[in-house]
């Protein structure tokens, strides 16, 4: 079954799961986590069989050691003129040859069963690939589109809060307009009263400023310095 099909199945049946609502983005990720879980199952069972191999290529190996060592042992017994010893070595590097034709054979299929997983293991590596690259493109979309409505969520915030400031503001500035024309109502009110405080402090200010310059003049004359200056 293609990875795509399968992915889609997976999804269907988690979102028709009875409980409760799950984000589509997080059941894709569970997806894809479970195919690259059972790619790398694969993956190691196509490994296990590769080991399988080459213990059998080294299981023929041996055996065709112990069918020469048998066959020299066979020869010297033939050379001292011990038949019968010569016989037994001689089955036994029979039987020694049949197991390893066997381990051959073996070895053969094994080669075969192992090329045809690897091949087929390649084709699964490239859809799961297409299919993480998938997920992440639709993860790298979900997620600008998620900080997409962040922004569009803090420009409205701001906005709203910029409006807020600007009511407090002219807020402000009303009641500060209305405390200065309170003011100057007060200072109006103040001069146009002739027995009020601000009219008393100009007189004895002008009151006291004439004085001040007829004691600058006198003192001036006792000096002998010109009062003009």
């Amino acid at each position: 079954m293609a990875i795509g099909r399968r992915l889609t199945r997976i999804v269907r049946a988690r979102r028709n799961a009875p409980g409760p609502v799950q984000d589509p983005g997080a059941v894709v990720a569970a997806a894809q986590r479970e195919q690259e879980d059972r790619l790398d199952h694969a993956r190691r069972a196509v490994a296990d069989l590769a080991v399988q191999r080459r213990r059998t290529e080294l299981l023929a190996v041996r055996a065709s050691d112990e069918i020469a060592r048998l066959s020299r042992q066979a020869e010297d017994a033939v050379a001292r003129g011990d038949d019968t010893g010569a016989r037994d070595l001689l089955r036994r590097a029979i039987v020694a040859r049949e197991r390893r034709d066997a381990l051959h054979v073996r070895r053969g299929e094994l080669d075969a069963q192992v090329q045809r997983l690897e091949r087929s293991l390649g084709q699964v590596e490239e859809r799961v690939e297409e299919s993480r690259l998938r997920y992440l493109s639709v993860r790298a979309e979900q997620d600008a589109a998620r900080a997409s409505l962040d922004v569009r969520r803090a420009l409205g915030e701001s906005g709203r809060d910029a409006a807020e400031a600007a009511t407090a503001a002219r807020e402000a500035e009303r009641a500060a307009r209305e405390l200065q024309a309170r003011a100057a109502a007060y200072d109006e009110l103040a001069w146009t009263d002739p027995d009020g405080p601000a009219v008393r402090e100009a007189f004895e200010q002008l009151e006291h400023g004439r004085e001040a310059e007829d004691e600058l003049a006198r003192l001036k004359q006792r000096r002998g310095i010109d009062p003009g200056r």
